[in-house]
């Protein structure tokens, strides 16, 4: 079967590269009998009708999956009309929207089936059961559509070895080398999920509605030798920045250290330089001393609020504003580079907490 991976993205934002995606088809391509490819419209807005008629008619596939996060569900919805109306495919909706309001999603006409949670073995499953015509029955974390009713599936836990899964291939974008100009980084996970409860955050959520173990990490010296790989064939096509989207890159400090010893063996700290997530109260003098070394530039922070009491009580994050201060000075003091992160308009807010979340960010 061949199934062409749609990334809905009309917005203008260049920056987007579906690291989902590129994990889906990379697995379907190596370690399946079916082939992947991505039809992407990041570089395409003003065609994306014509552009999608032109992929299909390049790839010829038999299934259509497409990408579902809530910001972009209209997004989602006009594509999978198209789909439907012109080329009576069946399409199955992944990512976290599909996963968190599956019922929603499997009430869109158009829309076949949904993922819940990793999707490598579930869309292996139901390709093999479209390709051999068997039921749906029994395809663990797939609820698809049959007959007038819904087959919902055994919901099962997040694949817990993330090592065993193929480093992904951004060849498979075809306008990779558009992205990487405009952007000079690609992006990079070694932890997947997030151990916190932030309550504007989709991993609380998650944890809820998947089973199972969800904070799980990669061999820290396999995932310094991924990005040395990655960086070995996008180097000469303005590849300057490895992005890491790991929630909370300094979360596990023995981890850090490992990745860091190991980055510096190979001599990547001088060639890549490395951008990450954190939080305020995970940002110390040994976290920001070992990645910095290894050849961390950029630290991102959500700060959220500047007062305390719309950040604690309403967000569930309970770091003190003296603790982003003291963690932002530690971040000059070894020249890294800071972006924060904020929430305007949150339930509960006034223009007097608003102020507070503008004070706090200039004095930051």
């Amino acid at each position: 079967m061949k199934i062409s991976l749609i990334n809905p993205n009309l917005s203008g934002d260049v920056s987007i590269l579906d690291m989902g995606l590129t994990y889906l088809a990379t697995y379907i391509n190596e370690r399946t009998k079916h082939k992947a490819t991505i039809i992407d419209f990041t570089f395409h807005r003003k065609n994306w009708q014509q552009h999608l008629d032109a992929q299909i008619k390049k790839y010829q596939p038999d299934v259509i999956g497409i990408t579902c996060t809530s910001l972009y569900i209209h997004y989602v919805k006009l594509m999978a009309a198209r789909v439907k109306v012109k080329y009576n495919l069946p399409v199955v909706a992944g990512g976290y929207h599909a996963s968190l309001e599956t019922e929603e999603t499997l009430a869109i006409a158009d829309i076949d089936a949904a993922c819940i949670g990793d999707g490598e073995y579930a869309l292996e499953g139901y390709l093999d059961a479209l390709e051999g015509k068997r039921a749906f029955d029994g395809i663990e974390g797939m609820w698809v559509k049959d007959l007038g009713s819904i087959i919902r599936n055994k919901i099962v836990p997040p694949i817990q070895n993330i090592d065993e899964l193929p480093i992904p291939d951004y060849d498979i974008w075809e306008d990779i080398d558009e992205y990487l100009f405009f952007n000079n980084l690609l992006y990079f996970i070694g932890n997947r999920c997030c151990p916190y409860n932030c309550s504007y955050c989709s991993e609380l959520p998650m944890r809820q509605r998947i089973p199972g173990k969800h904070f799980r990490k990669r061999d820290p010296v396999a995932f310094a030798h991924e990005i040395q790989h990655q960086y070995e064939k996008y180097k000469d096509r303005h590849m300057r920045m490895a992005h890491t989207f790991d929630p909370v890159f300094t979360f596990d400090l023995d981890w850090l250290k490992q990745f860091a010893v190991e980055y510096k063996a190979i001599g990547m700290d001088k060639r890549l330089p490395i951008s990450c997530f954190s939080r305020g109260d995970l940002i110390d003098e040994e976290r920001i001393k070992t990645f910095s070394a290894a050849g961390g530039r950029i630290v991102r922070i959500g700060v959220e609020a500047g007062n305390y009491h719309i950040r604690k009580d309403i967000y569930d994050k309970d770091i003190t504003n003296e603790q982003f201060i003291e963690g932002i000075k530690i971040c000059k003091k070894y020249g890294l580079a800071i972006t924060g992160y904020y929430i305007l308009g949150g339930p509960g807010e006034n223009k007097s907490t608003l102020q507070d979340t503008f004070n706090f960010a200039k004095l930051l």
